[in-house]
């Protein structure tokens, strides 16, 4: 990232993710993720992409699609987490229960999201303007207000696009050192054809309900 020094107040960031937050229904996505781990300095690489879709005003889904060795495909919907591993055909689901609106807050964080959702559950400082490969974007620390939630994650930094006030990028830090982070490129918003089936779960694969 390329810090561009450009000026603009956290009220302005918030106003304007308020201001696109109620057209948003859905978005595509490029992503690069890097799993660090700290205690053996070592970095898992992943890419893939990303699909978004608003299914209620308070209701996301998604599937996320990792490709390479260890290829995967990764859904939220309805309190019910599922992993597809295609050389297995199998899909593993898990019961998050009442984690669902937490794991949807996080992974899906600063898309559809309003500035007064992020404020209510963050603590924001603005790091200033950023060129993050190629998109203009402003970088947001956020440190969450919830103590349970900071027991697993110390603090986020998110980089909303000026374009399509969208996640360019995010960084999850763990309080042991570990950290996760999102590249998100060729981001598409309300793209004309986002078929639901695309979010569907593969047919015919083997099921497995994990504890």
């Amino acid at each position: 990232a390329t810090n561009i020094g450009w000026a603009q107040s956290t009220a302005d960031i918030l106003t304007r993710l308020d201001q696109a937050a109620p057209s948003f229904a859905a978005a595509t996505a490029s992503i690069r993720v890097i799993n660090h781990t700290a205690i053996i300095n070592e970095d898992e690489i992943q890419i893939g992409d990303v699909a978004v879709k608003r299914s209620s005003q308070h209701e996301m889904r998604f599937l996320i699609n990792l490709t390479g060795p260890d290829a995967q495909a990764i859904a939220l919907r309805d309190g019910t987490l599922q992993i597809y591993y295609p050389k297995l055909n199998t899909v593993r689901e898990y019961n998050i229960g009442k984690y669902k609106d937490l794991a949807q807050k996080l992974i899906l964080l600063g898309f559809g999201m309003s500035g007064r959702e992020l404020a209510a559950n963050y603590d924001i400082s603005n790091l200033d303007g950023e060129r993050v490969g190629s998109q203009d974007s402003v970088h947001l620390q956020l440190t969450p207000r919830a103590s349970e939630v900071l027991k697993q994650l110390s603090r986020v930094d998110l980089w909303i696009s000026l374009k399509t006030n969208c996640p360019v990028q995010q960084k999850f830090y763990m309080p042991g050192g570990d950290y996760r982070l999102v590249t998100y490129s060729d981001v598409r918003v309300n793209p004309p054809h986002l078929p639901i089936s695309a979010l569907d779960r593969p047919k015919g694969a083997k099921r497995e309900r994990m504890n």
